[in-house]
């Protein structure tokens, strides 16, 4: 079975849906660079009243929502639309495609994704419905998996940039106390170093960068809830976390936006718990977004947190916070 000269990869059936992912058998040495901005996607549409009417609002409201632990609000991702009439080869090499067919003779929505069709890297998602109701109807179904499909894509290019240079002094120094390997890229130094922790910051004019990776034994799964891993991770920032004025320190603020946990899939243990919100300092006036991961390494049953956090005031946060996401995923143990 082949789509438009692609060959199939595998079909998964989902309810009525058909989900696809296909690479193509080009020679991906020989395509052009993708071109679009970090956390972009561009929606093809069959004409522009799709983008007004139920279609574009449904897409608007998954794929454009909110990112959850901004203080500024910011979408996941940023949306750009064309029609087909003007999706021209300029437009073909976007790093992120979101391709709108209504076509009647279809009865079941199908969703396919495709991989490097017309640059790299590149991922193409297209859907195709016999309505613009039966779209707007069954798209909250798989917009999560959209999403998830984007936000994979746009780790995997993050991780392209910052690989070369992630052989340094960083990377030893975690290879040695936590026995873990991470895509560390230049800039990035390590400030305080304790027992079961660390601290690798990134400082320029403009903004801040952290991660921090915390260690202690495993005991139990509690250990997995939102109030263990807020109350763990509190206990490190304020001991080694010191804020500018005296008496001041780091902590998660659970007032201004409350974190959320979720499990997530693809990572480096079997089970893995993220945490999203927004950090302050005690006593003075910081802050911004923070995101974490957190696992147990079964090797030497130890429950690690990676948490990543920026300090941009006043100014946008998301792709900082990306950049944070993908080296914290980038994260392998040793031992495994």
């Amino acid at each position: 079975m082949k789509l438009s000269g692609l060959q199939m990869c595998f079909v998964v059936a989902m309810m009525i849906f058909t989900v696809a992912s296909c690479d193509s058998n080009k020679n991906r040495s020989n395509l052009p660079r993708s071109i679009g901005n970090t956390s972009e996607v561009l929606v093809v549409l069959q004409n522009e009243q799709q983008w007004d009417n139920m279609i574009g609002q449904a897409i608007k409201k998954f794929i454009g929502q909110e990112q959850y632990g901004l203080a500024q609000a910011e979408p996941i991702f940023d949306l750009a639309h064309i029609t087909k009439n003007n999706f021209s080869d300029m437009f073909k090499k976007h790093r992120n495609i979101l391709i709108v067919n209504i076509n009647k003779k279809d009865t079941a929505v199908k969703v396919e994704s495709f991989k490097d069709r017309w640059a790299s890297p590149q991922r193409i998602i297209r859907i195709t419905s016999n309505s613009a109701s039966q779209f707007a109807a069954k798209f909250p179904d798989y917009a999560e998996n959209i999403i998830r499909n984007y936000n994979m894509a746009e780790r995997s290019r993050i991780l392209s940039v910052f690989r070369p240079s992630s052989k340094n002094k960083v990377l030893n120094k975690v290879r040695k106390s936590f026995n873990l390997d991470i895509i560390v890229p230049q800039g990035f130094y390590v400030a305080k170093t304790a027992a079961g922790f660390m601290w690798i910051r990134k400082e320029v004019t403009d903004f801040s960068q952290g991660i921090i990776i915390m260690s202690e034994p495993y005991a139990d799964k509690e250990q997995f809830s939102k109030n263990s891993i807020a109350a763990r991770t509190n206990r490190y920032l304020k001991q080694y976390i010191p804020g500018d004025s005296e008496g001041s320190y780091m902590v998660i603020d659970d007032e201004f936006i409350s974190p959320i946990t979720s499990p997530i899939e693809n990572f480096i243990s079997e089970y893995t718990v993220e945490m999203r919100g927004v950090w302050s300092v005690e006593h003075d006036f910081m802050g911004g977004p923070f995101i974490s991961y957190t696992f147990v390494d079964p090797r030497n049953n130890q429950i690690l947190t990676l948490m990543g956090y920026v300090y941009h005031p006043n100014k946008k946060k998301r792709n900082l916070l990306r950049q944070l996401e993908a080296i914290i995923y980038s994260v392998k143990s040793r031992n495994l």
